[in-house]
């Protein structure tokens, strides 16, 4: 029977490739003659094992042989120069930020679940983060900017000139995604006067989870962020700017930690 279920509910003519409780029940009466209620179902499941999980989603155009390539031999090669140049490696993101809480669980008694009364009026604010490493695996730095609206290539530029002043006769090197911020006329001109300093290397596309600055949003947005409920965008703000400091203080773990979840190191 399991065998049949790890074939996949696609293999069985289901349009999704998720098993439900009554897919279930259909394909042992189908491979069995055996007749369950859906209800009934979870039992045999938790005994081979099974339980409800909440599927992950992927980008179809995700190219899992050119992201197994970066963490092979691009980040390798990252990991050379910056050794060989004393250069800071950046990993670089932008995020949006509204007065919509991120839900998470909580404690609560039993059948009474928790409310959260938030605006719907979303305003929107955006924040572009950095957290560099030391070419040697060392040391930590993180920078962080907040800004009405979105991040355009102009206000990356202005960002990308404050954080040379934070690396005063070093190299970096920045990793980023392929935004179309980032690659505009105006940027692609920018990163060329700016190559004495700062080399730019792209992530593979729809690989977020190899960019150490997606672990820290979702750090904050699991502890400052989490269920927090503001009358104002500035309540938000405080939340984003509690997080990035915690972090902060504990620079010699932390990030690093993000990094390891990215499923590289400087090791």
């Amino acid at each position: 029977m399991e065998k049949e279920l790890l074939r996949g509910a696609t293999a069985h003519g289901y349009a999704t490739d998720l098993w439900s409780l009554p897919r279930v029940a259909q394909l042992i009466s189908s491979v069995t003659g055996v007749s369950y209620h859906p209800g009934h179902v979870w039992r045999i499941l938790r005994q081979m094992g099974w339980s409800l999980q909440r599927p992950t989603l992927k980008a179809k155009e995700r190219n899992e042989e050119k992201i197994t390539q970066w963490k092979t031999q691009t980040w390798e090669e990252v990991k050379k120069n910056a050794s060989l140049w004393h250069a800071w490696v950046v990993f670089l993101d932008e995020s949006g930020l509204s007065q919509k809480p991120p839900v998470r669980r909580t404690w609560a008694p039993r059948g009474k679940t928790p409310v959260l009364c938030h605006s719907f009026n979303w305003k929107k604010l955006s924040i572009c983060a950095a957290v560099g490493y030391r070419w040697d695996g060392k040391e930590s730095r993180l920078f962080f900017r907040i800004v009405p609206d979105s991040f355009n290539d102009k206000k990356l530029i202005d960002f990308l000139s404050q954080l040379r002043k934070e690396f005063p006769r070093k190299k970096v090197i920045l990793v980023w995604d392929g935004l179309p911020s980032h690659r505009s006329r105006l940027m692609t001109g920018y990163l060329k006067q700016q190559a004495k300093w700062l080399t730019v290397v792209r992530l593979p596309a729809y690989a977020p989870e190899l960019n150490p600055v997606e672990s820290a949003w979702a750090n904050i947005e699991g502890q400052e962020l989490a269920n927090r409920c503001v009358d104002d965008l500035g309540g938000m703000v405080d939340g984003v700017r509690n997080g990035f400091s915690r972090i902060h203080s504990q620079s010699k773990s932390l990030p690093f930690s993000f990094l390891k979840h990215a499923g590289i190191s400087f090791d």
